[in-house]
């Protein structure tokens, strides 16, 4: 009897053990992305949690686009100058 107690004991403690090993991996993505003030720290965070799901695939994209620095849009042309011009 003291032994599946003891069984029971260790079962729980597992099953909770990977259930937090799976929010704090879930999580880790969109954390990366907040730290380094990415502009879609949002979107990463829900593909970080999304990936759970997936097996993982998709988190692993989450976790490589949370280290991408995202590339400054080219400058607007100035107001005075038509639309034809600034293409150009």
């Amino acid at each position: 009897m003291a032994l599946n107690i003891a069984a029971l004991m260790v079962l729980i403690f597992v099953t909770g053990f990977v259930i937090y090993i799976l929010c704090f991996l879930g999580g880790l993505p969109g954390r990366i992305a907040e730290q380094r003030q990415h502009l879609q720290a949002d979107a990463i965070r829900i593909l970080g949690w999304l990936g759970l799901l997936t097996g993982g695939i998709v988190w692993a994209v989450a976790l490589v686009w949370a280290y991408i620095t995202p590339k400054p849009a080219p400058p607007a042309a100035p107001s005075g100058e038509p639309e034809s011009a600034a293409a150009n």
